[in-house]
């Protein structure tokens, strides 16, 4: 169905009767129908691999979405066909009739009579949108045997509404605002007196005025037999919460505003909205609420999406979902489960909580342009410029477009005249770019930082202590196996526990863990019977109402985060650690009784990623999202406290009023600073909207300090203190030693002797493949070749008089960069002669048909010598991905350094050969020039040289039946130990895409993403040649530190 970054649209009648405002709307309405149906295509490719895909004839060019919106789509997807398979299961002597407003290319009937062909005999599909749109969905449909063929007696008439007819399938081009023209083309087709019929609006009338949407509703409620499916936007907590602003500027933008939301905001006030115009019974959820509806999705079902692809946009998911409603209503049953999901609420809506509630006091500090805006970092505490006073940090996170591993630096605004310092991070080493992971100030023992993530399957288990007397990073030991997405706590004394986690994408964390310096990672006993299941993201504190005691248990609550299907865990657990500095500690839960069993509780802590501190007695709760709904401006921010009894949680009314710009708790990290609470930093990707980020900070003051400050007669409407960005700290460059300029003291690299294997079976060489390391494979059959290919054999085989070109060498080592050698044409058997007489001549066989077009073959260039040679069966994927197999015979002479971009295996059959190997990442110390795949270096002459130490040469000698699986990139130099050296070298494709457009003769041209980007680079160079030279200097000296950041990042 036709959408803005969803679907479809205002019906149109033909242009000459519209007036033309509302004919250019129109049209802009309908041009948005290629946005949705590309996103619909993404999920089809990815998560109906198994099905017939029916998008694909109506996309040209297919993408992959984002994760986020892949899923957010199929969600949608999913619930449509929910509710349409529910109605084609009905049993019913009625004729069904499915009708799709505002279908746009929507293949709605394809799906249903390929998913549910039994189900769906019988049944008339209708497709209703605007006539211009449907003409080219029925040219595609003539066009198409594949979506012709699940239709009997096709019809296209040259005139009137009806475009395409079948006894399964009408397509009609019409107005929806034309409702007795609608009705009388329908009533030309149908008996709808016998008929049962659903109507399916997904994200189309919500662009008509409510007043057309309202009588499109109201007429369809007065058919015999009637049942309406809407699914489309929400604003659950009105127009200024972040994610609906940026929704509604969006559709703004575009000069296609939603008009019902604006109307029916909610879901109870959209299920008024049937019910007043003739509906009986109505049933609506939010897609949030809806995924965690066990009879619409299982666990099983929620837990196999982890399959398809990583996810970690549970924030952002959660964020859409509440934005958006399913409703179902039918005008003769009166029930309020027409979704089939039992035990929810008819409207949705949050019932009223009955938890204290207190007022807060928020300053509110804009930040520079640009700076301060990211997300999933963790706070830092730094030194101030007094020493009794700190600053704070937010360190690390996703930055506006990538990962980062700098910090910003906040102060109290009357503070940051003195001793302001603008420095990079003074640490010679510090933990690289990273998110979801988290420090815990531990005292005068240091702020421990433990893991986090690049890409949801790519879990980081450093661990790190920051001191910030001296303002130095120190690694410490390594977390058992990777975690992010959990928590920390201080349980004093330089003792940290840290909870259960995400390990990557499918696998989660399984223990508790203990961090000391004494005893480093120790695993905590679960004493009790029953134990919370594994979370991550929960909800995660301490008591502070016990004074850090080594001779005393740590306590604490547990409630909330995301359990593995997908789903918020439901309870709230508190917690006790007995032994906790040993290496025995003991670690009891119990479902809390002490918290007030109502819905605020709930709300309160029941939570998915929201930041939680410890401030003056009291924990704090901040953002992430809950179950079912949208956290609403009053619940984002709670407290509660350990000695109350019963426990309640306190909530905050109106904590951001009209005098700062509401924030998006999402992604924020918060901090105790004494006085107050400060948030930092936080934004969210707000589905296909565009992204929302916070562009200050904001300083929280609780009731009790500020009524402190009241009863010290200071106007309590002025905070005592306001913090305020002052600026990023980011650490220096690395350096690297290029082109053998090394320091004192370095010393020569450590040779590594590349490993010796047999293989077995091709399962064992797609490991090798996966490894991603050279070995040399030995013991294989190559054939007859190794004990035929004598000189004598070779010239009678391949002809003495044949002419081949060689390289003739002045010098032992070959260079191709000052190109020290000439190519000269001599007979084979010439050549072979003057090898072995101890002439400096190399053989690299060239294509016989067209050497500068076409790789070398040896089957066709070598047809005389090719039954002598094969790959043994191991090797199948090789001989499948085959680019080419040059036949190679070198005399006494060194083959340049370089890489190759293919992977590929040398065979050995005659002679002995040494090789040296560098791994891709020592190429900056060798010498390779930007563009060159070859260096001058003569790394046999300079292997002991101080100059490599920063290299990590790896050490090859080849015998006679050896292959050696040399991997992409590897940098590599060859010389023969024995006399003539006769080889076959095979390349093969190993990446299934990114290689350069156009002819590869050898192999070694680089990918096309490195080709693109120095093109891309040249561009910038020379958009700087306007500026003076200072100030050319200047940004392109910032520009390589970007580049070198970025490029040691994981």
């Amino acid at each position: 169905m036709a959408e803005i970054s969803g679907n479809s649209r205002e019906r149109r009648t033909p242009k000459a009767s519209k007036e033309p405002n509302q004919q250019v709307r129109d049209d802009l309405i309908m041009g948005t129908n290629n946005s949705s149906i590309v996103s619909k295509r993404s999920v089809e490719r990815l998560y109906f691999p198994d099905e017939a895909h029916f998008f694909r004839y109506f996309v040209k060019k297919p993408l992959r979405r984002s994760p986020l919106i892949n899923r957010g789509y199929w969600l949608r997807m999913k619930a449509i066909d929910h509710v349409v398979r529910q109605f084609l299961d009905q049993q019913n002597e009625k004729r069904k009739v499915v009708i799709n407003l505002g279908c746009g290319y929507d293949p709605l009937p394809w799906q249903c009579l390929s998913r549910y062909p039994a189900s769906s005999e019988n049944v008339m599909f209708i497709d209703v949108d605007y006539k211009d749109l449907m003409i080219r969905k029925r040219e595609t449909v003539e066009r198409t045997p594949e979506l012709q063929s699940l239709f009997t007696n096709i019809r296209y008439p040259e005139s009137g509404d009806i475009l395409l007819s079948s006894d399964q399938y009408l397509q009609i081009g019409c107005d929806l605002r034309d409702l007795t023209h609608l009705d009388n083309v329908l009533k030309s087709t149908l008996d709808l007196s016998s008929s049962q019929v659903l109507l399916v609006a997904e994200v189309s009338i919500t662009y008509m005025e409510a007043e057309h949407a309202d009588n499109l509703i109201k007429w369809a409620s007065g058919l015999p037999s009637a049942r309406f499916c809407l699914l489309e936007q929400l604003l659950p907590d009105g127009i200024d919460h972040p994610f609906a602003q940026t929704m509604m500027a969006h559709f703004d933008k575009l000069k296609t505003p939603l008009k019902a939301v604006q109307k029916y905001p909610s879901t109870s006030a959209q299920s008024l909205r049937f019910e007043s115009l003739g509906w009986t019974g109505t049933s609506v959820q939010n897609l949030w609420e809806l995924w965690a509806s066990p009879e619409f999705l299982s666990s099983a079902d929620r837990k196999a999406l982890d399959a398809i692809e990583p996810f970690d946009e549970w924030e952002e998911f959660a964020l859409f979902g509440c934005h958006y409603i399913l409703l179902v209503a039918d005008n003769l049953v009166p029930s309020s489960n027409l979704l089939g999901i039992c035990g929810k609420l008819r409207t949705g809506d949050p019932p009223a909580t009955t938890t204290l509630s207190s007022s807060i006091v928020v300053a509110y500090s804009d930040n520079p342009q640009g700076h301060g805006c990211r997300r999933f970092a963790a706070g830092l505490p730094l030194k101030g410029s007094k020493r009794a006073q700190t600053r704070v940090g937010n360190f690390a996170g996703m930055g506006l477009k990538s990962r980062i591993d700098s910090y910003d630096v906040y102060d109290r605004a009357d503070d940051q005249g003195a001793g302001l310092q603008y420095e990079p991070d003074r640490s010679s080493i510090h933990p690289s770019s990273r998110m979801c992971h988290t420090i815990t100030d531990l005292g005068d023992a240091g702020a421990l930082l433990v893991g986090g993530r690049t890409s949801p399957d790519n879990g980081l288990v450093d661990c790190w202590l920051y001191h910030k007397w001296v303002d130095t990073w120190e690694r410490v030991d390594d977390a058992p196996h990777p975690l992010y997405r959990h928590q920390a706590v201080d349980l004093g004394c330089g003792y940290a526990l840290i909870s259960t986690g995400r390990i990557n994408s499918r696998t989660m964390s399984h223990e508790y863990l203990v961090w000391s310096r004494h005893f480093g990672w120790v695993q905590c006993q679960l004493g009790s019977d029953q134990n919370p299941p594994d979370t991550y993201g929960a909800t995660f504190s301490v008591s502070t109402e016990i004074p850090p005691d080594l001779s005393k248990p740590g306590c604490g609550i547990l409630a909330g985060g995301m359990c593995e299907d997908g789903l918020l865990q439901p309870d709230i657990w508190e917690w006790e650690l007995q032994d906790f500095a040993t290496q025995h500690p003991i670690l009891h839960f119990r479902i809390s009784s002490d918290f007030a069993r109502d819905m605020g509780s709930r709300l309160g802590l029941v939570r998915f990623g929201a930041s939680v501190v410890n401030h003056q007695q009291r924990t704090y709760i901040v953002g992430g999202i809950a179950e079912n709904n949208i956290l609403k401006a009053s619940d984002e921010i709670c407290a509660f406290g350990f000695s109350s009894v019963p426990r309640m949680v306190t909530r905050f009314s109106n904590p951001f009023d009209n005098t700062v710009p509401r924030p998006l708790l999402i992604g924020t990290t918060a901090m105790s600073t004494g006085g107050s609470l400060l948030t930092m930093g936080g934004s969210a990707v707000c589905f296909s909207f565009g992204t929302f980020s916070n562009k200050g900070c904001y300083t929280i003051h609780p009731d009790k300090e500020h009524n402190d400050v009241a009863k010290k007669g200071l106007d309590p409407g002025i905070p005592p203190e306001v913090w305020s960005y002052m600026y990023t700290s980011a650490p220096q460059a690395l350096s690297t030693t290029m082109n053998g300029i090394a320091a004192a003291g370095q010393v020569a690299p450590k040779l590594t002797l590349v490993p010796r294997i047999k293989i077995h079976d091709s399962n064992h060489f797609h490991k090798i493949l996966q490894a991603g390391v050279p070995v040399i494979i030995e013991g294989s059959n190559i054939g007859p070749c190794t004990t035929d290919w004598t000189a004598d054999y070779l010239k009678e085989k391949v002809g003495s008089e044949r002419e081949v070109v060689v390289h003739q060498g002045t010098t032992t080592h070959l260079n191709f960069k000052t190109k020290n050698f000439t190519y000269t044409t001599k007979t084979f058997g010439d050549f072979i002669d003057s090898v072995e007489a101890g002439e400096k001549l190399y053989l690299r066989s060239l294509s016989s048909d067209n050497a500068k077009e076409i790789p070398a073959n040896l089957d066709r260039d070598f047809s005389s010598l090719a039954a002598d040679f094969q790959l043994p069966n191991e090797l199948e994927y090789v001989t499948k991905s085959i680019h080419s197999s040059p036949f190679r015979i070198s005399g006494p002479v060194i083959m340049w350094l370089h890489y190759d971009v293919m992977a590929n295996i040398l065979c050995q059959i005659r002679g002995q050969k040494r090789l040296v190997l560098f791994p891709p990442t020592d190429v900056m110390h060798l010498g390779f020039e930007p563009g060159s795949s070859s260096s001058s270096i003569n790394v046999f002459e300079q292997l002991q040289d101080p100059s490599l130490c920063g290299t990590h040469p790896h050490e090859v000698i080849l015998r006679e039946g050896d292959i050696l699986f040399l991997p992409s990139l590897w940098l590599h130099t060859a010389e023969p130990t024995s006399g003539m050296s006769v080889a076959v070298n095979v390349f093969f494709r190993d990446l299934q895409a990114g290689y350069a457009a156009g002819k590869d003769v050898y192999g070694n041209r680089d990918l096309q993403a490195y080709e693109k980007g120095r093109l891309d680079i040249n561009k910038i160079i020379k958009s700087l040649d306007g500026l003076p030279g200072t100030a050319r200097s200047f940004y392109l000296q910032r520009l390589v530190a970007e580049f070198q950041q970025k490029s040691f990042s994981p």
